[in-house]
This record gives structure tokens, sequence and C-alpha cells, in this order.
């Protein structure tokens, strides 16, 4: 058996976020999500094993 954790985020889709969360933090861009209130508003997701 194996155990582990994975941290999983939504940010908004600016450069300087998206930086911060791949090259600064180790986190996998996975998705790209459109939200429901706001047409053309997406959110990256992101997942971390940890």
């Amino acid at each position: 058996m194996a155990g582990g954790m994975v941290c999983f985020l939504e940010a908004e889709n600016e450069e300087k976020l998206l930086e911060f969360y791949e090259k600064k933090n180790g986190f996998k861009r996975f998705d790209v999500r459109e939200t429901e209130r706001e047409q053309g508003h997406k959110l990256v997701q992101f997942l971390k094993v940890l």
C-alpha cells in the first residue's frame, strides 16, 4: 500500500500567478475551467502531490 496527499487549486489565468504556482512551487497544470457566473472567465486548475 502507498499513501499520499494531493493539493488541488484553481487560479486566475494571469501570467504572474501561473509562474508562481508552476515554476516556483512545483504545481502541474491539468485543466482549465470556465466559471458559471461570468462568460469567458477561466480558471486554471493545478495539482501537486505532497
